[in-house]
């Protein structure tokens, strides 16, 4: 997993948003889960969404 080094400048609010957004438009074929992937392409949003739990 890559490293997050700096704060992301975003809200809980904002990172749900936009994974749900990323969600609607996520291909389920591939065979990669969502937050697999999620994690790889978005990783500051990432952060804050593994931060608030």
């Amino acid at each position: 997993m890559k490293q997050v080094s700096e704060k992301p400048n975003m809200s809980l609010q904002e990172a749900e948003e936009h994974y749900r957004v990323s969600s609607e438009n996520y291909d389920v074929d591939s065979g990669e889960n969502h937050l697999a992937y999620y994690r790889d392409k978005h990783p500051k949003v990432y952060q804050v969404l593994l931060n608030s739990v």
